[in-house]
């Protein structure tokens, strides 16, 4: 119909749907000239797209003398894309429309103790149930899977928190269950997706995101696309050697073994509060108590923020991105943990790189699966319009 073969129309229409959506919506000659073809060709593409039902199309106001635009906006109603992230003992799951609106949240429990297949049910009812209450086609599923993944063959390769995780083929069992495409990446990852489409980097071209949670990570994009590396090691941080803070004496030391993910993760501030207080609280009980001002909690919170201000320099003279976005438990304390970050971060800055904006992610619990939801905008192609 439009002059090309099926595939290449449908990796155009993604391209289309992708830069209306960057933009919040264009006209056609402003579409033709970001994407840089002719007005002619970008006319019967998008002509295909508004009657396959993938963009509305209406004349809006403006206060400018001429003829006003008509401007290209992705239609909500043409269907969903649902996103699930997830760890051993629980999993978020969202529902997202066309227009990239969130229309249904869940918080589920998960039993991961009990092995891969209790996780893949509850992954699959929660999918189930998110579709029939979106009331939409379903165009596509994200995974936001934690470990190792093989993105290229859909499968999670080890996850040592969930009994019996290896080599799962996680798109074609998920697939086959709801009947769409599955694609999966690592969790951490698709928080910077989040960022980038529904969050702070919105618009972004180049962002970093470091997500802390009981495993770290960063996720790297660059020119607007998620890099993922030669191996799909881009970002795993996890396993850097890095300085170790003691807040007490107020003094940086290199240690044997000493990693970012054993000194800068939740867990590493949940141990050092715990050890510190003579307590045994979970998560929850230890963020309180940083926001009562608890000296313990406050020192625990210091110290794995001082690493990750040391991280966030070093990615910045690395990949130098427009922001840095911080995800994760440790964001709810806000300005408690943030201030101390940014500090960090300023004492190792280069004179070659200036400091850049360190912003907490405002999606909350949900950045995993709202990156996955991302994730499957990204990778769903229109095939309906060849």
């Amino acid at each position: 119909m439009l002059g090309l073969k099926v595939q290449d129309n449908a990796d155009f229409g993604a391209e289309i749907i992708r830069r209306v959506r960057e933009h919040s919506g264009l006209s056609r000659v402003e579409l033709a000239r970001v994407i840089g073809v002719a007005a002619s060709t970008i006319g019967r593409h998008v002509d295909a797209l508004v009657a396959t039902g993938y963009f509305t199309e209406s004349v809006e106001p403006t206060k400018e003398a001429g003829r006003p635009p008509t401007r290209l906006r992705p239609n909500p109603a043409r269907g969903c894309f649902l996103g699930v992230d997830f760890y051993a003992d629980m999993m978020f799951a969202t529902a997202v429309n066309f227009a990239q609106e969130t229309i249904a949240q869940r918080k589920v429990p998960l039993q991961g103790q009990m092995g891969v297949e209790s996780v893949l049910r509850e992954i699959t009812a929660a999918l189930a149930e998110l579709a029939r209450e979106t009331h939409l086609p379903l165009l596509a599923v994200g995974l936001a899977v934690p470990g190792r993944v093989d993105t290229r063959r859909g499968v999670g390769l080890k996850y040592v928190h969930v009994p019996g995780w290896e080599n799962v083929p996680l798109s074609s069992i998920i697939s086959d269950a709801v009947n769409a495409p599955v694609y999966i990446e690592n969790n951490i990852r698709t928080m910077s997706l989040a960022e980038r489409w529904f969050g702070e980097g919105r618009g972004c071209q180049d962002l970093v995101c470091l997500g802390v949670r009981y495993g770290i990570a960063a996720g790297v994009i660059r020119d607007g696309q998620l890099a993922t590396g030669h191996q799909e090691l881009g970002g795993e941080i996890r396993g850097w050697n890095c300085p170790v803070y003691n807040a007490l004496e107020e003094k940086w030391e290199w240690r044997s073994g000493g990693t970012f993910e054993k000194y800068a993760s939740v867990t590493a501030a949940l141990t050092r509060y715990n050890t510190l207080s003579g307590s045994d609280v979970e998560l929850e009980g230890f963020l309180e108590k940083a926001q009562e001002g608890d000296s313990h909690a406050l020192t625990a919170v210091r110290e794995v923020a001082a690493v990750h201000g040391w991280a966030i320099a070093q990615m910045v003279q690395l990949i130098d991105p427009e922001i840095v976005v911080v995800a994760g438990p440790l964001t709810a304390l806000g300005d408690i943990y943030l201030d101390s970050v940014r500090n960090f971060a300023l004492q190792f800055e280069s004179d070659y790189h200036p400091s850049v904006p360190i912003l907490i992610s405002e999606l909350g619990e949900f950045a995993g699966a709202v990156g996955a939801a991302a994730l499957a905008l990204e990778k769903w192609r229109p095939a309906d319009v060849g």
